[in-house]
């Protein structure tokens, strides 16, 4: 069984802090939003800034905005 102690969902990190994307979470309709979106498992993620509820993000060069709501369904380790 993997180590989960320094998981933790995307909306609990910090603006700069870049990690790697270690489980999707939620119901299917919910992973498959964020596959499309370019969340994977093993991608590394930077959150680039936090404002209010939405939080910008960058993976795999692409940068786009997500709610807390959502970013609570991704799965990080920090890499920093």
């Amino acid at each position: 069984m993997p180590n989960l102690k320094h998981n933790l969902p995307l909306s609990h990190c910090h603006a700069g802090q870049i990690s790697q994307i270690t489980a999707l979470q939620g119901d299917s309709e919910i992973k498959m939003r964020l596959v499309h979106l370019g969340f994977h498992t093993n991608s590394v993620v930077e959150l680039i800034l936090i404002r209010g509820q939405n939080l910008v993000v960058c993976v795999d060069g692409s940068r786009f905005a997500v709610d807390k709501q959502i970013a609570n369904y991704i799965q990080v380790e920090p890499l920093s």
